[in-house]
């Protein structure tokens, strides 16, 4: 009899299994029909991260105490902390965290924990708890709340560093600037809904944005690879992350000084001005990139442009007292133009690179936090009194100075192009689906140009796949790899080439060919 038992109890777990079995199966069935039918949808879970950033820090929907702007400004100092040190680990145990960073479960649990520190955030107020809640508990709670949405929000921007680390240079523009007019449309949508309907939108957000997140097929767009490659970061890549840390500082600095002193509706009205400008800006973005020659140059420009605008604003600021909502517009507007330059370069490097994807996007995210961080504890000072009106100029000048000659000198457009080298954005591996740009699976005019190269030059069969590891910016440890031979064939094939082309670094060998591209083109 209890044998019987045993074997009915055996034959229920197998059948439990085995149905569990068939729906994960089915649920991954489900998964890559969308994603075949609707191959960007996935990365339109950034679009809801910036969404959710977008309305928490201007204080949309969920803040009504209108009298001074010290709880946005409380939300954004302890949030960026969290973001700051969760970016730094990350970064630095980049090698464990890429084993769990791109596993649902971990999106979703990032997702989660975003969610529940934003329902703290949106309760643990006087105007919610009223004075049943002493005031200290209050603190700790929408702190607690502000820590925990930084930590879910960093792990759901995190897991974007490999889907659009895969993506050609342009064709991820075209995604960030996509993902920009996607929360510009989640913010007007719940702009015009009932505010406790926009207030359960923007709690549900971050679940929102790791489920489009997971809607994927795995490992189809080499999301493995750019997570375990490890790679070397150069010395340029850190005066770079030396360059966005400055930006940002300047950026905030300029929105703080601003915002900080008014209510809380000055910075939404702002807000909403700045994403009617942005939403032109982004659809010529889009349209640039289809008609773009798959050029890097173009971001090396609009990081200048960028900068410039930022110089401007802190000369309207310190010289001419401009504290009013247009300066307020300009500043939102010039800062997500920025950030997203700045995430289209890190991409670019992940993409080059063909690796290291959690160390570049977390190291340099950490920068634009870091810079925003330090910002904000200057506005908080100045707030607070422990700086005056003249000293707080003083220091945007300074930092306005800093800025032109770090755009000027120190990390210019020639130092951008040096770092960020040409590569080919219309090759088999590298269109993320079947409507990419140039997608059409032909070679590139990039590696056209290449082979172009190779034939003039006489380079064997052998050297022509060197040189074009070597025109994509891979180093010799790389190309040797790929191919299966010593690093010190390759090496070996790397002086052939250099000879024959009569070139003496990468950067020349990279300029030849780009000569090529443009006489073709």
């Amino acid at each position: 009899m209890a044998i019987c038992e045993q074997d009915d109890t055996a034959q229920n777990r197998r059948a439990q299994s085995k149905a569990i079995t068939g729906t994960a199966e089915r649920f991954s069935t489900a998964l890559a029909s969308i994603d075949r039918q609707a191959p960007s949808l996935t990365y339109l879970g950034l679009g809801c991260w910036s969404a959710w950033n977008a309305i928490a820090f201007s204080g949309s929907f969920w803040l009504h105490e209108t009298s001074n702007s010290n709880i946005t400004e409380n939300l954004m100092l302890v949030h960026l902390l969290a973001c700051f040190v969760t970016l730094l680990l990350v970064a630095l145990f980049a090698d464990r965290c890429s084993k769990w960073v791109a596993k649902n479960r971990t999106t979703f649990l990032g997702g989660l924990v975003a969610a529940v520190g934003t329902f703290l955030i949106c309760n643990a107020r006087n105007e919610v708890l009223g004075a049943a809640v002493p005031h200290s508990t209050l603190t700790m709670l929408f702190n607690s709340g502000c820590v925990l949405a930084g930590v879910g929000t960093t792990m759901l921007f995190v897991r974007a560093a490999a889907l659009f680390g895969t993506l050609p240079p342009h064709r991820a523009l075209y995604r960030l600037a996509e993902c920009t007019l996607f929360s510009i449309a989640i913010y007007f949508v719940l702009k015009g809904c009932p505010q406790p309907i926009a207030v359960a939108a923007f709690i549900a957000l971050p679940v929102i944005g790791a489920a489009l997140f997971c809607v994927r097929r795995k490992d189809v767009r080499g999301e493995r690879q750019v997570l375990d490659t490890p790679v070397k970061l150069t010395r340029r890549f850190w005066v770079l992350l030396a360059s966005i840390g400055l930006c940002s500082t300047a950026l905030e600095l300029v929105r703080a000084y601003v915002l900080i002193s008014v209510p809380p509706t000055f910075a939404v009205s702002a807000n909403v001005v700045s994403q009617l400008i942005e939403i032109p800006l982004m659809i010529a973005i889009m349209v640039a990139v289809l008609l773009a020659k798959s050029r890097r140059d173009g971001f090396a420009k609009m990081y200048s442009i960028a900068a410039c605008a930022l110089t401007v604003l802190i000369v309207c600021i310190a010289m001419f007292s401009l504290n009013t909502p247009a300066v307020a517009s300009g500043a939102w507007v010039v800062c997500t133009c920025y950030n997203m330059v700045v995430w289209a370069m890190l991409y670019y490097l992940v993409y080059q690179w063909r690796g290291g994807a959690l160390r570049i996007v977390a190291f340099g995210n950490a920068a634009l936090s870091g810079g925003t961080l330090v910002a904000s504890l200057l506005a908080m000072a100045y707030q607070a009194s422990h700086i005056s009106e003249n000293a707080m100029k003083a220091i945007i000048a300074l930092i306005g100075v800093a800025v032109l000659v770090d755009v000027l000198f120190v990390f210019s457009e020639k130092q951008i192009n040096s770092m960020l080298l040409p590569v080919d954005e219309g090759g088999a591996d590298s269109a993320d689906d079947a409507s990419s740009i140039g997608a059409a699976r032909q070679p590139g005019r990039w590696k056209l140009a290449c082979e172009e190269v190779a034939r003039a030059a006489g380079l064997s069969a052998r050297e022509t796949e060197v040189f074009l590891g070597l025109a994509r910016g891979r180093t010799a440890q790389e190309i040797a790899d790929r191919e299966v031979v010593s690093i010190y064939t390759i090496r070996a094939h790397t002086r052939s080439i250099y000879a024959k082309l009569d070139v003496h670094s990468k950067k020349e060998l990279a300029t030849l060919v780009q000569k090529h591209v443009d006489q073709a083109g």
